[in-house]
């Protein structure tokens, strides 16, 4: 009897116990995984700032007998026409197919390649540049932090500007890196104040900061979400899978991903070396780099996470180029970027999704304002095909800001951004410098 009443014990014990493990593991969810209570995404249709500042064109105007290039295509298509009526492309196709109209504008393209106006991911800006940009075919460009009325000079000048698409300031924790261009929270209240501002402000996407800890970036991440807007982060101390799991849509810059490529006890003294002083990581950044196995099994995993999450990756490759040369010397920062230029070039290989960003008109090894088409020869010398270098300038940028459904590419009905280059491109990547029309909402810029 006494053995009866122990084994009925037992068995209450144990039905308690499984009681118990089913209702934690329906309560419970992993941190950053797959989580029911994430907002839900919301698709939208985003617009830039100043819309209702660019003019529209009133002509039709055919550009014929062109080689094009159309973001969407592998190879260009030769002796083709394409017509653009009151700003949208109306028409796409050979000469002989196609009906011009008789008022169009003809436009002769022999020896001119025709393609879609560039869109640059990452632009810091310096006065007056925004309009310089323009003339030399970025039709629409990202500033990732700077408050928004920031831009008001540029706006109010006159002068024809890209399409302007503005995260408003970067959201940072204490100290901050750039005190100018941050939004400071300590805690989820706050992100939430914040997010609501930059919103309300009319940000086109939201850019989180290097001391951000994962769970504000989460929940950063769940409010633009649901707002339908892109998150993108400068990450430098946190896990890049982590981030991601979190909620980034967007890397910026090749360094942000530096963490998840040393092992751990590594990543964490480069950690507190950055949170004692923010300086330290542009020498630390090239010392971590310069002992990356881009070719080992943690790149490996890396480039299979950021494959499998679609996750967009700005490598800003000019914003750290080193030479050496008579006064630079310094190996350590040359190892350290030829290591970054591997590793882009192996997430390239992989079909990861890079997009252009420039980092702002500055680079110390060439003209000031050239910093885009030096971005992307730089893509070429990694080893990325040069049709895979203008489809991450225009298409897959488009993507990532989500305007792809009116921009990025040549096709039927969709706005008449575009850019006419002499020169094959395709053959050689720095022909992208030689501009010779530019058209903005199907107005040629003067």
């Amino acid at each position: 009897m006494k053995d009866k009443q122990i084994l009925w014990m037992l068995i209450k014990e144990v039905k308690y116990l499984l009681f118990v493990l089913l209702m934690l593991s329906l309560s419970c969810v992993p941190i950053f995984g797959p989580d029911k209570k994430q907002k839900k995404k919301v698709e939208r249709s985003i617009t830039e700032l100043n819309h209702n500042e660019i003019p529209k064109g009133n002509k039709t105007i055919a550009i014929v007998d062109v080689s094009l290039i159309d973001g969407i295509a592998d190879a260009p298509i030769e002796h083709a026409t394409v017509i653009v009526s009151n700003g949208i492309i109306s028409a796409i196709g050979k000469k002989s197919n196609l009906e011009i109209p008789a008022d169009a504008e003809i436009i002769k393209g022999e020896g001119l390649t025709l393609m879609p106006g560039l869109i640059d991911a990452h632009y810091h800006n310096s006065k007056n540049f925004p309009s310089i940009y323009l003339k030399r075919g970025i039709t629409s460009l990202r500033d990732p932090g700077i408050w928004i009325d920031d831009y008001d000079q540029e706006r109010e000048s006159g002068q024809p500007i890209p399409r302007l698409f503005l995260t408003g300031p970067h959201l940072d924790m204490p100290p901050p890196a750039y005190p100018n261009d941050s939004y400071l929270v300590r805690d989820k209240a706050e992100v939430r104040e914040a997010m609501k501002f930059l919103i309300g402000a009319g940000s086109t996407a939201i850019k989180v900061y290097f001391r951000l800890s994962l769970d504000l970036i989460k929940e950063a991440s769940d409010i633009a979400h649901s707002h339908g807007l892109p998150v993108t982060g400068h990450l430098e101390i946190t896990d890049a899978r982590q981030a991601i799991l979190a909620g980034l849509d967007g890397i910026e810059h090749v360094t942000s991903l530096g963490t998840a490529l040393i092992p751990r006890k590594k990543a964490e003294k480069y950690r507190q070396r950055i949170l004692a002083d923010n300086s330290e990581r542009r020498p630390g950044r090239y010392e971590m780099w310069k002992d990356i196995d881009v070719y080992g099994k943690e790149a490996d995993s890396l480039i299979n996470f950021l494959k499998k999450h679609q996750t967009f990756l700005t490598p800003t490759l000019g914003a750290f180029e080193y030479r050496l040369g008579e006064n630079e010397n310094d190996s350590v920062a040359f190892l350290g970027f030829q290591n970054m230029m591997r590793f882009i070039g192996r997430c390239q290989e992989n079909n990861v999704r890079i997009v252009v960003g420039s980092h702002g008109p500055w680079n110390k090894y060439i003209e000031m304002g050239w910093t885009y088409q030096h971005e992307m020869w730089l893509f070429s010398q990694a080893g990325m095909k040069h049709m895979n270098i203008i489809k991450a300038a225009t298409i897959e940028n488009a993507r990532f800001f989500r305007i792809d459904h009116r921009l990025g590419s040549i096709e039927k009905g969709k706005q008449a951004d575009l850019i006419l280059i002499e020169g094959d491109p395709i053959a050689d990547i720095k022909t992208m410098r030689n501009i010779k029309k530019v058209m903005l909402n199907g107005r040629w810029i003067q």
